[in-house]
């Protein structure tokens, strides 16, 4: 059986593309743009993998190379194909004199991450973005892609022709992220808020109900995130908060721009660089289930609280919070529950619908028949 990696050539295009629409679903597959570095696998003279690859200048003059798409045929995978695009990437990046190597891959998508973790890439929170690229981000975030990808993480490696390949396939990576929890949860709700007050100005809301802002957003946020971490303590899965950097940035390109709100809470992620989506599926669809339950359950709670009346004997000041309250909550519901699918795939409803569509039907009825009544 006759493998080989090699340049694709120029009438192969419409094929690479067309195993990029099989791999990714047509709408993601039909994003993706070749370059004049993209690799194919071939298997016994058929083409069963793809590396897309581009450089480019960063920090004074600095080179830097990423892996911009990665796809296999499905009926290759398991065979290692993949990591030896990946590994090819890497050979070849540094050839070009790549001074750092970057990719973005989804925070579930272990299947990707973890083989460019055995090669030496290590996911960076925001902070360490800063605190590495500075202002080069603005030239960075766009050739990776990293710009407006909800719940993708940025990267990187050293291009150093020294540095080794790290982790294994059969030994347990130790290594962890760092750079999310408590600090990073608190910071989304305070630029959560921000991009809140920019789409009330935006489209012309009361000023004097600011302040309600960051209160209603630490209240929807907070009551997610502490049902999925008490959940994930109660079933004995240790998670860490990490903040969607990109999420951000689309939240606040809507408000600015459009007028309209999309919520990025961020999620919890197990704290090891290397694990398995399938075999920690079990864990996360549950903690996720509660989580955007949690979000449901006070959805209508404050449609009861406005639907009897009780808002007419509540203070003025309470009323106006729960109301603003909702209307985030009901926002996010439609990403969180409604929506998962490419590229909402990072918010909770991903996950029950990969593990069990009836524990989703259950979020998704609730969802809607709020939405009708409401």
């Amino acid at each position: 059986m006759l493998e080989a990696i090699r340049l694709m050539r120029e009438e192969e295009e419409a094929k690479v593309k067309s195993l990029a629409k099989s791999s990714f679903g047509f709408l993601h597959g039909s994003l993706v743009k070749t370059t004049e570095h993209t690799y194919v696998y071939e298997l016994s003279e058929e083409i069963v993998g793809v590396v897309v690859l581009e450089t480019f200048a960063f920090q004074r003059n600095r080179l830097g190379g990423v892996v911009k798409w990665l796809f296999t045929d499905q009926k290759a995978r398991g065979r290692g194909v993949a990591s030896a695009l990946i590994e090819h990437s890497v050979r070849k990046l540094q050839e070009l004199g790549c001074d750092e190597m970057f990719t973005t891959v989804e925070g579930y998508n272990t299947d990707s991450s973890n083989r460019f973790a055995d090669q030496g890439f290590m996911p960076l929170s925001a902070m360490q973005q800063i605190r590495r690229y500075g202002l080069s981000l603005l030239k960075i975030g766009p050739k990776t892609f990293h710009t407006i990808d909800i719940g993708h993480f940025l990267w990187a490696r050293s291009g150093d022709i020294s540095q080794s390949s790290k982790g294994s396939e059969n030994l347990e990576d130790t290594r962890q992220f760092v750079g999310g929890g408590a600090l990073a949860w608190w910071a989304n709700v305070l630029i959560m808020s921000v991009i809140l007050m920019l789409q009330c100005f935006r489209v012309g809301s009361s000023t004097e109900l600011m302040w309600q802002l960051p209160i209603a957003v630490a209240l929807v946020f907070g009551v997610r995130s502490l049902t999925m971490k008490l959940v994930a303590n109660w079933i004995g899965c240790e998670l860490e908060y990490r903040i969607w950097e990109t999420g951000l940035t689309l939240s606040a390109i809507i408000a600015v721009f459009l007028g309209g709100v999309f919520p990025s809470p961020g999620c919890y992620y197990p704290k090891q660089v290397r694990w398995s989506y399938r075999k920690k599926l079990s864990q996360l669809a549950i903690i996720s289930f509660f989580g955007a339950l949690s979000v449901l359950i006070l959805a209508w709670l404050i449609f009861a609280y406005q639907a009897l009346a009780i808002s007419n004997i509540a203070p003025e000041m309470i009323s106006n919070l729960l109301r603003t309250s909702f209307f985030l909550a009901y926002s996010l519901l439609i990403y969180e529950v409604l929506l998962p699918l490419f590229p909402f795939e990072s918010y909770n409803g991903r996950r029950v619908w990969d593990y069990n569509r009836t524990l989703w039907g259950i979020l998704a009825a609730g969802t809607i028949v709020l939405f009708l009544i409401s």
